[in-house]
């Protein structure tokens, strides 16, 4: 069932407003506003390109963004296709943006464009996973090279680039005529072979190395361009001995990039190095929160507790499960979510998340049972008592975020206790952790430690 979406095209311009918020404005120009929406169906969306460049280019770089913003619209697990031979009608294209220009080499202020105002210190959530990257960004920001370079890592959507952009904001709220220049990897690319093509390679030199703050984005996708690489070595090693604060981030440490010359790793891991890991429920939790005050929504605490219970894999799945809930209910004439609706809705977002874990009920068993020093057996037991019932009733609402297992199978696993009885461990537990912090945090650190 679509959720509010009668027509592919209606499906895609609301896809598209996420897309907006998500990719710079650059990049919403140059590969996705000419896409063609063609057809949806139950199964998949179909969407149409110029030829199979763009096809290619699009499923290598953008199939991921492309697919999350589509699937929270949608509300179900489609799949995309790309079919080339269709152009957007001349009078649907919109104005080329500015920064588009070639003019556009010379201007300082790009960053005004390329950052998202949403993007601040302010409004970064701060757990023990990324406690450390914030800190180190803030410092940053602040005393530009005391961490030079700072390099952040870690997996798609855990807040790598908020924390790059709300650098860019925190300097130029300090300093206004600070040149900093944000830009992801592939438009440094772009811009790379764009100055090559149009003789204006002094220009971009001057661009990127008169800057008094870099920060490029996805910096991993340097590995194999082995001119890029030199042009950046060059770039880089003339801010460093300007002393110009240089601030990367990747899904992988700097050894960890196949492709990557030894010179630039060393380059890089010769500053300070920070990982961002994916976020604790309480962070979760925290930012499902945040996000409801934000856009003046109302879901019940019990709902936002079944998203961050749920929904562990990154922050941006837990805020797309958030607007996939509040596009249906809007839809739905503003119909109350409840737990039960939530589970429905999200139900193909709850199942990617299990398929990428391999965990195993023995394990958590295990893993329970030694937190709160008892036996297995004491789980899996006839034994009642608060001591043993608590961390039982954990271990099954772990089983069930972690493992694919349906509740009968759970409920074997227990000591052959049937599927009401696990369902009702799991809805009194959740909301006794709802009102209880410290039960939070320990649900918290068995789910990482059991993950890890």
């Amino acid at each position: 069932m679509n959720v509010g979406v009668s027509s592919v095209r209606e499906a895609w311009t609301k896809a598209c407003a996420l897309l907006r918020e998500r990719l710079c404005p650059v990049t919403y120009a140059q590969w996705v506003q000419p896409i063609v929406p063609l057809s949806l169906t139950d199964e998949h969306i179909a969407l149409g390109v110029s030829d199979d460049f763009f096809a290619d280019w699009l499923q290598n770089n953008y199939a991921d963004v492309l697919l999350d913003a589509l699937r929270t619209i949608v509300g179900r697990n489609v799949s995309l296709v790309f079919e080339a031979g269709h152009h957007l009608p001349a009078e649907e294209l919109e104005a080329p943006l500015e920064a588009e220009k070639p003019s556009e080499l010379q201007k300082a202020d790009r960053i005004a464009s390329n950052c998202l105002s949403r993007y601040s210190f302010s409004n970064f959530v701060v757990g023990e996973e990324n406690r450390y990257a914030h800190a180190a960004a803030l410092t940053a920001a602040h005393s530009p090279g005391v961490y030079n370079p700072l390099y952040i890592y870690g997996g798609t959507g855990l807040g790598k680039t908020h924390l790059l952009q709300a650098v860019a904001h925190e300097v130029l709220q300090a300093r206004k005529n600070a040149i900093v220049e944000y830009v992801t990897c592939e438009e440094f690319l772009n811009l790379y072979v764009e100055s090559l093509q149009q003789r204006r390679h002094s220009e971009f030199r001057n661009r990127f190395r008169g800057a008094d703050v870099l920060l490029i984005d996805d910096v991993h996708h340097l590995a194999n361009k082995v001119q890029l690489q030199e042009e950046f070595f060059n770039t880089f090693n003339t801010l460093y001995n300007g002393s110009k604060q240089i601030i990367l981030t990747s899904d992988k440490q700097p050894s960890e990039i196949k492709g990557l010359e030894d010179r630039l790793v060393s380059r890089f891991e010769s500053g300070v190095t920070t990982e961002i890991t994916p976020p604790s429920m309480e962070t979760r939790l925290a930012i499902l929160r945040m996000k409801q005050e934000e856009h003046a929504l109302k879901v019940d605490e019990d709902v936002l507790l079944f998203i961050a219970s749920n929904i562990t894999s990154s922050i941006r799945r837990v805020e797309g499960a958030l607007l996939r809930l509040v596009v249906y209910s809007s839809a739905m004439a503003n119909c109350k979510i409840t737990v039960p609706v939530a589970e429905k809705i999200l139900n193909s977002l709850i199942e990617e998340e299990v398929s990428t874990k391999k965990v195993s009920v023995e394990n958590i068993q295990k893993t329970v049972a030694e937190h709160f020093k008892l036996h297995v057996h004491d789980l899996t037991g006839p034994k009642r008592p608060q001591y043993i019932a608590e961390p039982r009733m954990v271990a099954m609402l772990i089983s069930r975020q972690l493992t694919q297992l349906s509740l009968p199978e759970i409920g074997q696993s227990f000591g052959g206790r049937n599927h009401a009885t696990v369902i009702h461990a799991i809805n009194a537990i959740t909301k006794r952790a709802g009102a209880n912090e410290n039960l939070r945090r320990t649900i918290s650190l068995l789910t990482r430690k059991i993950q890890e």
